[in-house]
């Protein structure tokens, strides 16, 4: 599979990133062992396509992970099929069409972390999806992030997936979109307040910080979850 290192984020998070442009269509069933990653059970089935995306994320979790001194370090998944890390370590990966990243730290205050790529979406799913996508609380917000960036929906998309990611490690289970709302956001920072209890470290009330950065048809956020957040 081809892939090239991708300079199209600099990420605002000081941790390990890595991200590579790749092309699904040469993905080969030689490629897993080419790159030297593992090819989990789970995935001989699947179609070329969906082998080529896992394999974009795992090699940048490699190259995040050498960075950190973890050297040939195979990511396996639990059974909630979330990556398993290692002993110390806290990470990240994100794939969406031809595109893939990772981030890692073993900053010992860092408990989560989560980023989340994506293409903007259609005008046309900007408008159908809201209502499955935002809290009712949310629309106020929302309004007033699409006066700045114009795929606002698909910005608060990709960050709630971000903070599902840095914090399911904490909750231990599924929460939904319906979780966190938008309350602020400025040029680079939203900030989404908790509207559920999700365990006794994460209340409702409390904010949550998501970075977000826009380029030519892509959305990438990111997500710390650590012991000062507040």
């Amino acid at each position: 599979m081809q892939s090239n290192h991708s300079h199209l984020f600099t990420p605002f998070l000081q941790h390990h990133f890595h991200c590579i442009q790749f092309d699904p269509d040469s993905y080969s069933e030689q490629s897993f062992e080419q790159h030297n990653i593992f090819l989990p059970d789970t995935l001989e089935k699947a179609v070329a396509k969906r082998k080529a995306e896992f394999l974009a994320g795992r090699i940048c979790a490699k190259a995040s992970l050498t960075a950190l001194g973890h050297d040939n370090f195979t990511v396996l998944n639990g059974s909630d099929r979330a990556p398993i890390w290692p002993n110390n370590v806290v990470a990240s990966i994100t794939h969406t069409r031809g595109i893939a990243a990772a981030i890692a730290t073993n900053n010992t205050h860092t408990i989560g972390l989560g980023i989340d790529i994506e293409r903007d979406m259609k005008p046309k799913q900007e408008i159908e999806l809201q209502r499955q996508i935002l809290h009712p609380a949310e629309f106020e917000s929302f309004r007033g992030l699409a006066k700045h960036v114009h795929c606002p929906l698909t910005v608060i998309f990709s960050a709630k997936e971000s903070i599902y990611k840095a914090l399911y490690g904490t909750v231990n289970r599924f929460f939904g979109f319906d979780a966190v709302k938008l309350s602020q956001f400025d040029t680079h920072t939203l900030y989404f307040t908790l509207m559920e209890n999700l365990h006794p470290q994460l209340s409702m009330g409390q904010t949550i910080k998501v970075f977000y950065q826009c380029t030519t048809g892509l959305v990438l956020t990111e997500c710390e979850y650590h012991i000062t957040s507040a």
